[in-house]
């Protein structure tokens, strides 16, 4: 039907002429015949699949934990249940003196708890892997510099806030015929030869000195030592013994490559409501249990068990639900690149973990383990509390006593993380030292020391176990002011070069020439990443600086050619 009335010009009013008219006609049409072999257009499966891959944020991630632990203080009770239960040390001297001693046993420490009838506590089997730990899947989310540490070196002991940078003591020496100055650090310095150090104090009004080498006579020190050349520096500025704190500077004409330094702070994503802990099915780590027959003739209730002094699981943790990190940044308001499990003993039993000020668990770092047990997990230093607190209850059997355990934290709760080294033009962020917590014997229901301590023996265990979404390229990507297209918000703006500056994150399955690059499976519209990670609950007086770095295996699993 036309849209169109047309209306002779003569009808128009009376008496009107006849004229000529035209009428213009648009010519449109609304559908379209479809094109022959439209359908048949080929499409590349390849290239769809990546980019649904590069594009995705959704993510399923498992981390398998290989559990080492070597169960080694001793200790003595008279809660009976705890008594009734121990692996004993000289069972047949203790049947006379009737002072029974032993280790706790294994279950005390493992991830999965049994059960135990050892009337304690009312066990749900559904519960047995919230007994002994909790786990929350965290990522990196701010930082802090007001962090007060404190670390030990020959004697001296010297206390700084995390923004003042990493600490050392000074001692004089030669080098080449030179004679240098030496620095010697708490932790790994991250310098290399001809960059820069600003001390935390002045020389004659100059802060920033260039450094001539790395290291001493002594096996692998370069990572702890840096020296400066010493043209004849008079007064006392340089004396042996002094300590002090530096901060990193790649190009002293440039104070933009000056380093920051922080503790990070780990943000819970999700709580243990959330995680799924299961045994591997048929792993085990390579040591032995330890178990031995404790006959009826020489326990305390005077009957016959088998008691067992450790175990060798291995486990999974995975989550219930997708993490998603769309509109998530971390701590430098980058994309996430990488998240943590966070593994944080609850001890609900309540041998461990007996509240000061309302505080259980303890924090340090890397250089807070020496092989003498340091000051700073004493109960009497508020700068090792940590921000977990803690709860208890009351039983009596045999005696009255109170059991203390670390409360679960919640989605958005805030965890110490490590201490890292940050610098804006070369936009690289370093782990400095690791978080460590310690956690110790409550000495009023299992004794280990002869005399109250408030510095007691325990056991320190890495809480943060990382997994890498995404690597940060290995070169610095730049754009002028005039041009801000594409760059991202969270690139660094150097007013030096009048230029932006950033690293642009790798797409999945890339790799650079250093073979940094992630290549998680990717199935059913989510990356499937993975970590196999050696969880280590150390002794008091352990060698910690060999083992710190763990034996961390980066294997994951194969990725066929079909993804």
């Amino acid at each position: 039907m036309s849209d169109f009335t047309i209306i002779p010009s003569r009808l128009q009013f009376k008496s009107a002429p006849s004229i000529d008219q035209q009428v213009n006609l648009e010519l449109s049409q609304t559908q379209e015949e479809l094109t022959q072999f439209v359908r048949n257009t080929s499409l590349n499966l390849s290239q769809l699949y990546d980019d649904e891959r590069q594009t995705c944020e959704v993510f399923r991630p498992t981390f398998k934990l290989q559990y080492l632990y070597d169960n080694t203080l001793t200790g003595t009770t008279e809660y009976i249940p705890f008594l009734n239960n121990l692996y004993y040390v000289n069972p047949e001297q203790s049947s006379v003196s009737s002072v029974w001693r032993g280790y706790p046993q294994y279950y005390e420490f493992d991830f999965f708890r049994p059960r135990i009838t050892d009337y304690h506590f009312d066990y749900s089997p559904e519960s047995a892997y919230t007994y002994n730990w909790t786990y929350y899947l965290t990522y990196p989310s701010t930082n802090d510099g007001n962090v007060t540490m404190q670390g030990t070196y020959s004697g001296q002991t010297i206390q700084w806030n995390a923004e003042e940078g990493i600490p050392f003591i000074i001692s004089s020496s030669s080098e080449g015929g030179f004679n240098i100055i030496s620095f010697q650090c708490l932790m790994s310095h991250g310098l290399v030869p001809f960059e820069s150090v600003e001390l935390s104090f002045d020389y004659d009004g100059d802060t920033i000195f260039e450094v001539l080498s790395l290291g001493n006579d002594r096996y692998e020190s370069s990572d702890f030592v840096f020296n400066i050349i010493n043209p004849g520096y008079t007064g006392n500025t340089f004396f042996n013994g002094r300590m002090g704190t530096f901060k990193r500077v790649s190009n002293p004409s440039n104070l933009e490559t000056r380093s920051k330094y922080y503790v990070r702070k780990n943000r819970v994503l999700f709580t243990q409501n959330e995680v799924d802990v299961t045994k591997t099915g048929f792993e085990l780590n390579p040591f032995n249990n330890q178990k031995k027959l404790e006959f009826s003739s020489i326990t305390p209730n005077q009957q016959t068990r088998v008691s067992m002094k450790t175990s060798s699981n291995t486990y999974d943790v995975t989550l219930k639900k997708e993490l998603i990190l769309s509109g998530i940044t971390d701590n430098r308001n980058r994309p996430v690149g990488e998240i943590f499990l966070s593994v944080v003993n609850k001890g609900y039993t309540g041998y461990f973990n007996k509240s000061f000020n309302g505080v259980g668990l303890k924090r340090g770092w890397g250089f807070n383990l020496t092989k003498d047990v340091s000051t700073w997990w004493s109960d009497n230093n508020q700068y090792s509390f940590t921000n977990i607190p803690v709860n208890s209850y009351t039983k009596t059997s045999g005696t009255t006593e109170t059991f203390y355990y670390n409360q679960v934290l919640k989605v958005g709760d805030l965890l110490d993380g490590d201490f890292c080294e940050w610098n804006d033009y070369e936009q690289v962020e370093r782990v400095i030292s690791p978080l460590i917590h310690k956690i110790k014997f409550n000495q009023d229901v299992f004794k280990t020391e002869s005399t109250p301590n408030p510095n007691a023996m325990g056991y320190y265990y890495v809480p943060h176990v990382p997994l890498t979404l995404r690597v940060f390229s290995d070169y610095v990507e730049t754009a002028p002011q005039n041009n801000s297209e594409n760059i991202p918000s969270y690139a660094f703006y150097s007013t030096i070069d009048q230029e932006f500056r950033w690293r642009e994150p790798y797409l999945y399955g890339e790799f650079d020439n250093l073979d940094r690059g992630v290549n998680y499976p990717y199935l059913n519209r989510a990356h499937y990443p993975y970590r196999d990670y050696v969880f280590r609950l150390i002794p008091e007086g352990t060698n910690y600086q060999d083992i710190l770095g763990g034996l961390n295996i980066a294997t994951q699993p194969a990725v066929d050619d079909c993804e």
